[in-house]
Parts: structure tokens; C-alpha cells; sequence
């Protein structure tokens, strides 16, 4: 049997592509299940088609050649604009990165403690917020992450959580040492409203927290070393960085149970220094590294990535239908 297959936009605009390799289990499952309508149902849908459908069976056709393969490939890079990062020795460490829901990027330094907000632009970011000095109560914020209304930095000396404001102003902090003695990477999740906090001290676990840091529970998770944590509200996913150097350099899809779905490569193997958080915008991965010291932004293509199992239950929670509580939904994921 064969069918006219073409590519599509999806609800976000991107372009799903049925014939890369992330779609053809799809496909063959499409294929399996819908067989017996699609002499009939489907061709007066395609009567539009270019090419045509024939009426003695279901022609295959393909309108292209299918896509190459893009999925984390580098598209591109950055550094960072004096100030708040100067170009010369010694070096700052940018560890934190993280998407400010409004296509900008929350940083964080652990050299010089602060905070700062850049728009992504190559060659060189925009500095837009900041930099804000907050050594006072964040010695080393190495994660960081945000709802929209308040910054969240991962402290390692503190084993907790700063709270700021969104102009850089000390609000409260909570501990999360019962779990972990190193948060290091950290993740506002819009689904569950609750942060996921990465322990960052080889326990290969993340734990979940509210927003006043009330403790929900805990994930194990796969990685050997695992560094900086997002969430990627569109395919209901997150990501994480397995860093070095006792890591393997390699960036990890989990779905919302943390269970891995799909890798490849980091900055390392890219060309660049090992990395440390990372942050997604649309189909754009981006991973804070420091080649020779010199800190760098690694920008990979995720346009093919896959979505999680959990896909269309994320989308009724984003479009406000439920009340966003994860026990709601919890037991109806696969």
C-alpha cells in the first residue's frame, strides 16, 4: 500500500517532517491502525493534493526527498558582552542559562556571584537586565531558572534556593539540603507550577519542589553527571546536560518522568569545552560552555526532537483546563 505524504505544520508553526527517522514508528503506527479507511475517508481530503489521489487503491507518492537529519546538530554560538563578562583573564564562569519565557536568556555567574538577562544574539549577546550582585546570598548560584515573576538560583554553598526578584532584589530562600547538599541544576516546570531541582552530587536523582519549597518527591534519572536541567513545556519534556569531566558529554531528552527518550553529543564533542546548563527556545538547545576558559553558548537545532508520551494531557494543562496539579493526571500518563 502506499500514500501521498507531505509535510506539516504542527500547532506551534514548526514543521514536522513524517519521513525523518523520529517519524516513521509513527508513520507505520498511522499506517497500521487507519488502513481500512483510507481507500474512502481519506481520499476526499486529498482531492487538493498536487499530485492527485487514484481511484483504484492509494498510490504512494512522495512530493520530496525526504529532510537530513538535523536533530542536535550546532547552528550556532555566542559569547558574552563587557560587562558583565570581560574578555580577559581570569576568566568568569557562566554555569546557569535559562529561558525567560519571552525569547531571552537569564544567566548566572559563579566567579563574580551575579545575575543577568541577554538577548541571544550571535555573535556577541545583548545585555538587557542587570548584572545583578548577589554574593550577599548566593556564593555560588549555579542554576537558575524562572516563573515569569521571580528568579530561582540554585546555590551550592547554601544547599538551597535563592528566591529573587525579577530586578535582582533578595525575596527569601528555602533548604533543600534534606535532599540534596548541591543543586545544581534547576527547572521551573510550567505544567506542575513546582521547581525540579537536579542533585548535582552523584546521587542520579531530581527532586521535586513547590514554589515555597515544600518537598513533593524524587526522580531517579540516568546520567552519570548530570549538570543543568529545562523544561520544554512544548514537548512536554525537559532536557539535561550529562557534563564532565566524570560525565559523557552528551545531552539527554527525558519525558516528564525523567525517563530518556532521545540523546546526542554535547559541546565537547561539537568542538567546544565540556558544558553546564543549558535552556530551550522553540527548536534552539542552548548550553553554556568554556572553551579555553572563555565562556560560550552552544546553540543546537532541536526542531526533529520528539515529543513526550505525555503530550496531549501537557496540552490540556497549558490551555487552562485543569487546575495543573500533577496528582490530576499523574496516574492517567502511560
Amino acid at each position: 500500500m502506499k500514500a501521498c505524504i507531505r509535510k506539516r505544520e504542527d500547532r506551534h508553526g514548526r514543521i514536522n517532517n513524517p519521513l525523518s527517522p523520529r517519524g516513521v514508528t509513527a508513520i507505520t503506527t498511522a499506517v497500521s491502525a487507519s488502513a481500512v479507511r483510507w481507500s474512502a475517508g481519506l481520499q476526499a481530503a486529498w482531492a487538493g493534493s498536487p499530485v492527485g489521489v487514484p481511484t483504484s487503491g492509494v498510490s504512494l507518492v512522495l512530493t520530496e526527498q525526504p529532510a537530513t537529519e538535523q536533530f542536535g546538530q550546532v547552528v550556532g554560538s555566542f559569547t558574552f558582552p563587557n560587562p558583565p563578562i570581560p574578555p580577559t583573564p581570569p576568566y568568569h564562569n557562566v554555569v546557569g542559562i535559562a529561558h525567560d519565557g519571552d525569547g531571552h536568556l537569564y544567566c548566572s555567574d559563579i566567579t563574580v556571584p551575579q545575575l543577568f538577562l541577554v538577548n541571544p544574539t550571535e555573535p556577541t549577546a545583548q545585555l538587557i537586565d542587570g548584572p545583578y550582585d548577589v554574593q550577599a546570598h548566593s556564593a555560588i548560584p549555579v542554576g537558575i531558572t524562572t516563573d515569569g515573576n521571580h528568579v530561582y538560583v540554585g546555590d551550592t554553598t547554601g544547599d538551597d534556593i535563592d528566591v529573587y526578584d525579577l530586578d535582582g532584589n533578595f525575596v527569601r530562600s528555602f533548604s533543600v539540603a534534606a535532599q540534596t547538599g548541591f543543586p545544581e541544576g534547576i527547572a521551573f516546570n510550567r505544567i506542575t507550577r513546582h521547581l525540579d531541582v537536579v542533585d548535582g552530587q552523584g546521587g542520579l536523582e531530581v527532586h521535586e519542589f513547590t514554589l515555597d519549597g515544600s518537598f513533593v518527591q524524587t526522580f531517579s534519572i540516568v546520567p552519570t553527571s548530570p549538570h543543568g536541567l529545562a523544561s520544554d513545556h512544548g514537548r512536554c519534556s525537559y532536557w539535561l546536560y550529562d557534563g564532565g569531566p566524570s560525565g559523557t558529554d552528551t545531552v539527554r531528552h527525558l519525558h516528564l518522568d525523567f525517563v530518556e527518550m532521545e540523546s546526542f553529543p554535547g559541546t565537547a564533542a561539537a568542538g567546544f569545552g565540556l558544558g553546564e546548563g543549558l535552556a530551550v527556545i522553540r527548536d534552539h538547545l542552548y548550553v553554556i560552555s568554556a572553551p579555553s576558559g572563555w565562556p560560550t553558548v552552544v546553540v543546537f537545532d532541536v526542531s526533529d526532537a520528539m515529543l513526550s508520551p505525555q503530550i496531549a494531557l501537557c496540552r490540556i494543562f497549558a490551555d487552562g483546563f485543569e487546575s495543573g496539579d500533577w496528582s490530576v493526571w499523574s496516574s492517567a500518563t502511560p
